[in-house]
């Protein structure tokens, strides 16, 4: 009897939990579009754990807690501008974002609404994605493999997004540490770092 090559696969790295498979190009492969095909399956999940920001002499760290559902995206930050709370709802219909003082702004588009009220460009649209270890879908991406068939490095919009470190959550090997960055816009020569540690994994049908 024959064994899906997939399920085979799986065992063995299930199996050597203390010396890394290495993979070849083909297996590498197989394994991301099986991760692809899991993810897609999954429309809710949330995730918590520490976000920081660098962009020349400024910066702010928070404390990181975002949940997506098939309608909609919450970013829950706590610790930044001040301290507090500050939240960004987003929907098809637009972005609301609630500061730490409780006043509201609303704006067609959530990454520029994010920028105007908090003076930082953060790409909320591809983090849903990225977090995760996977590329915008529809959208121009260079993507690398690690030796295990995870996200490595991908650039996608400019940003330059590296996967330094997983953990399994369920049946997903998830990302756990993450750093992207991006040069500003304004000729500076200086680029927006972002470091991302997620420690906290919960995903449902």
């Amino acid at each position: 009897m024959r064994v899906p090559f997939l399920l085979l696969l799986s065992t063995l790295m299930l199996g050597c939990s203390t010396t890394a498979v290495r993979l070849n190009e083909a297996e590498r492969q197989a394994v991301w579009q099986n991760h692809l095909t899991k993810l897609d399956a999954q429309r809710n999940w949330s995730v918590r754990g520490r976000v920081a920001l660098k962009s020349d002499d400024r910066g702010w760290q928070a404390s990181l807690r975002g949940v997506k559902s098939a309608s909609e995206q919450i970013i829950q930050l706590t610790g930044p501008f001040g301290g507090g709370v500050v939240t960004l709802k987003q929907n098809k219909d637009g972005a609301v974002l609630r500061d730490n003082r409780g006043n509201e702004y609303m704006d067609r588009d959530t990454e520029r609404l994010l920028q105007q009220v908090t003076g930082w460009q953060l790409p909320v649209n591809g983090l849903q994605y990225w977090v995760r270890g996977q590329a915008i879908p529809g959208r121009e991406a260079e993507v690398e493999l690690d030796d295990q068939g995870r996200l490595k490095r991908l650039r996608q919009d400019r940003w330059d997004i590296r996967y330094t470190a997983y953990a399994r959550s369920a049946q997903l090997q998830l990302p756990r540490r993450i750093f992207i960055s991006r040069p500003m816009n304004d000729g500076s020569g200086q680029s927006l770092e972002i470091r991302l540690v997620l420690n906290r994994w919960q995903s449902g049908p």
